[in-house]
């Protein structure tokens, strides 16, 4: 249970929102919608108030922003009973599952990187090409996007894999602790099945381990079976699951 609560605490130190508030022992995050986990409550910390307390005051957090309370869940989250005394209140699951697998840096190491490179500073060429690959077109969630990246505190590696001059394929990597977590994989769909994503996690690989890493995490909907068979390629297994619950608006309930 400690480590995955560690995961958690490194993901959330890597996904930064715009707006993160402390609530006893909970971590209540907004970022204007972009994104369920950075728009969501982290709830690792056993706290002192009673949960009802708590349970009000996060909504009063959301309800200001004119957001529904969501909550992210995981077997680390605190209370231990959380899940069932959110849903006996009425909230409601929110999406599947998502998978958060790991595995040593080792097997990733000696896939060949190819003409994927890794940079220290994040570029809008990046961010563009992830854009692409996501089909993200909205001035407002790019916008959004962009202040993520460049608010993240532990190094950062930004991979890209170039084809005839043009970004393919990329991927953001964090390191803190020994553990690189791996976000933003992403293959511009003209260019995808030529194993560019695999190359930019293996320079992200060899980066990390530069930089003490020695185990990886990821995050991959349980939904998403072409990712799920890429990742078990490189010795990925899933170590745990988080869910979400939002609390739905009175016309919904």
């Amino acid at each position: 249970m400690d480590e995955i609560a560690l995961i958690e605490e490194l993901a959330a130190n890597a996904i930064v929102p715009a707006v993160s508030q402390e609530l006893d022992g909970w971590r209540l995050r907004f970022n204007y919608g972009v994104t369920r986990r950075a728009s969501s409550v982290l709830a690792l910390g056993a706290g002192r108030l009673g949960l009802d307390e708590r349970l009000a005051l996060a909504a009063q957090f959301y309800a200001r922003r004119g957001d529904p309370a969501r909550f992210q869940l995981c077997p680390a989250s605190r209370p231990a009973d959380l899940d069932e005394a959110l849903a006996a209140r009425g909230y409601v699951l929110d999406g599947p599952p998502t998978h958060v697998q790991v595995a040593p840096l080792a097997v990733m190491r000696q896939v060949p990187a190819g003409p994927a490179g890794v940079s220290e500073r994040f570029d809008e060429a990046w961010l563009a090409a992830y854009c692409a690959s996501e089909g993200v077109v909205d001035p407002v969630k790019v916008a959004s996007r962009r202040a993520m990246l460049e608010r993240v505190g532990p190094p950062s590696g930004f991979a890209a894999a170039v084809v005839d001059g043009e970004l393919a394929a990329v991927a953001l990597g964090v390191v803190e602790r020994g553990w690189l977590g791996l976000f933003n994989v992403a293959t511009r769909p003209e260019f995808r099945r030529r194993g560019l994503g695999l190359a930019a996690l293996s320079a992200l690989a060899r980066w990390a381990a530069g930089h003490g890493a020695e185990r990886c995490y990821l995050q991959v909907s349980s939904a998403n079976a072409p990712a799920l068979g890429l990742y078990a390629r490189l010795g990925f297994q899933t170590r745990y699951d988080y869910w979400y619950r939002v609390r739905p608006a009175p016309a919904d309930m």
